[in-house]
């Protein structure tokens, strides 16, 4: 097995701009949308291009071996207003484009750090929502986690159907791993999520707040974060009890973590019906996670905390409960074994990284094959990781392997990368058309072509040779086909 290494966890950065404008934002009309992007983070364009990660992960460094060290949130705070200051915009373009003109440069920063931080509610306003009951600490003795300008709520159906892969799109915490391989494994089976999790209810009473539990595997081996948490208890299956409160924006009610496809790109959904929400499984299973991460018994764990960049490797392991994981480097792997590798994805799950590393004397971040520009201009985000779901013959007899974003969506960039097939695509299943666990033979039905990346749900085709080329590592469960109805792979 090649050496393992770890991923940056890269938020979505639409999400995070929407979050610290407090409203939802049509990317679609911006003529640039990385200076769109530039513009409400206050810094220039290029500095942007150079190092948003200093922006979108805030309390954790990179060192160029690509190994990720957390800081405190005072060291965070200081390397964040140094960035802003010596990459602020121009005060005269900021003010006649700013969206919130009656902030100064210096308030517009202030404000900008509070949300990449997620300040924590002063004690007194804590006590008060757990008085008025907006927040229920149940068998808890470690503290609630609740930044400001947020809240938890109870929103959606855990599933309106069952789980769908295009259920998962990121928002701003930093978990593509842990989200790409999840989306891989619904991908392919939906009722694996449904058949590994139990309803429990408070007090083992029923009604309307239903709680889960959910379970985790500790991998004997590896440097993951469930290893250092769980160290006397590898080989384990550990189980996770949550409710079914999200962490929110308590303006908007749009979700801090994962959401889906309707919250991603649908209007403000404020005073909707949970019914006609999108279900909220992912959130729930987040939310499980980062308390197994944390091994917290509060229901509200941590969201900035230890769930924040992992290994997509590692992430298979957890959710699968199972050591049969490979990981690969594909410099090392011929195309036609890629190819192999992407026929039994359907029934295997599998996912990719673009890993991030540090050129000190440069000042500039960079991966395989090129810098952090190099890549948002072909589309792509370094220090990522992609569902890898298949291999497809595309009508121009080119091999294509289909990959998503788990952000749910695509940079623009992406319409203009050669190597990316732009033309509108869905793909009938013919190999089993019957497939039961999918429901339907055409599996990327809702899937539009990538002149359209915000309506893409993240889904893409790339040539298999540039996907060689740009990519990094593969990740492949490498047991049996779990397809077939297994709902453990725990003998």
């Amino acid at each position: 097995m090649d050496k393992e290494k770890i991923s940056i966890g890269c938020p979505d950065p639409f999400s995070v701009a929407e979050l610290i404008e407090g409203k939802k934002i049509d990317w679609s009309k911006k003529k640039d949308e990385i200076d769109a992007l530039a513009e409400i983070f206050g810094v220039t364009k290029e500095a942007f291009l150079k190092d948003s990660f200093t922006l979108l992960n805030p309390f954790v460094k990179i060192n160029s071996k690509g190994e990720l060290t957390a800081i405190s949130e005072s060291e965070a705070t200081t390397r964040l207003e140094t960035f802003l200051k010596n990459n602020a915009r121009p005060q005269k373009a900021l003010a006649k484009t700013a969206t919130t003109k009656a902030l100064t440069p210096a308030q517009k920063r202030k404000n900008v750090i509070s949300v990449l931080l997620n300040k924590q509610v002063p004690e007194k306003k804590l006590a008060q929502e757990i008085k008025a009951n907006r927040i229920v600490v149940a068998n808890s003795n470690n503290s609630v986690y609740l930044p400001e300008g947020m809240t938890w709520k109870d929103k959606g159906y855990f599933f309106n159907e069952t789980a769908h892969w295009y259920d998962i799109c990121q928002n701003s915490i930093g978990d593509c791993y842990f989200l790409a391989a999840l989306c891989s494994v619904v991908y392919a089976n939906p009722f694996w999520i449904k058949n590994n999790v139990a309803l429990r209810y408070k007090n083992g009473i029923q009604d309307d707040t239903p709680w889960h539990a959910i379970d985790f595997y500790v991998p004997k081996t590896g440097s993951y974060k469930s290893n250092q948490a769980w160290s006397a208890k590898k080989g384990t299956v550990q189980t996770v009890v949550v409710s079914e409160e999200l962490l929110v924006n308590e303006n908007t009610e749009k979700n801090y973590g994962v959401c889906g496809p309707k919250e991603k790109s649908g209007d403000p959904i404020k005073n909707v019906s949970k019914s006609e929400m999108d279900s909220c499984w992912p959130a729930v299973y987040e939310k499980a996670y980062a308390k197994f991460l944390e091994k917290c018994t509060s229901d509200y764990p941590d969201l900035k905390g230890k769930i924040n960049g992992g290994n997509g490797g590692g992430a298979l392991k957890e959710i699968l409960h199972t050591e049969n994981v490979v990981t690969k480097s594909l410099g090392s792997l011929t195309v036609n074994q890629i190819w192999d590798i992407g026929l039994k994805a359907h029934s295997n799950p599998t996912c990719v990284s673009i890993h991030s590393y540090w050129d000190e004397k440069k000042k500039v971040y960079y991966s395989k094959a090129g810098t952090k520009q190099e890549y948002m201009d072909m589309g792509l985000y370094i220090g990522h990781v992609y569902s890898f779901l298949d291999v497809i013959m595309m009508k121009d007899s080119k091999k294509y392997v289909v990959l998503r974003n788990p952000h749910g969506r695509n940079l623009a960039a992406i319409k203009n990368n050669p190597a990316v097939y732009h033309d509108s695509w869905t793909y009938n299943y013919g190999a089993n058309p019957t497939n039961t666990y999918r429901g339907v033979s055409s599996i990327y039905r809702f899937v539009d072509g990538n002149n359209e990346p915000q309506k893409s749900r993240g889904t893409f085709l790339m040539e298999i040779n540039e996907f060689k080329r740009v990519f990094e590592d593969v990740y492949y469960y490498d047991g049996p086909a779990i397809d077939e109805g297994l709902t453990s792979l725990i003998p």
